[in-house]
């Protein structure tokens, strides 16, 4: 990560909480929202883990490590078949 993004994460990977945001309520708030890979997994079939691995890339925090329109487009999980 960047700099100017790191200041957002803890450990390299996990989101810090948010500046003016520590009490209580929005700390509790946080907590209660669901996982994107549980969100994922309760929500489609077997082809799951390239949707979630699509999505993470798509919404990667630092943009130089998203995936570009064409990467995006190119992901295997737009080979899946879909329903006949």
């Amino acid at each position: 990560c960047s700099s100017s993004a790191q200041k957002y994460f803890r450990r390299g990977t996990r989101l810090n909480w948010p500046e003016g945001a520590v009490t209580r309520e929005s700390i509790r708030a946080v907590r209660k929202l669901h996982r994107l890979k549980d969100l994922v997994a309760r929500n489609a079939d077997h082809s799951k883990a390239s949707l979630a691995d699509l999505l993470y890339g798509l919404l990667r925090f630092e943009p130089s490590e998203r995936l570009t329109a064409q990467e995006a487009l190119d992901h295997p999980f737009f080979r899946i078949p879909g329903p006949t």
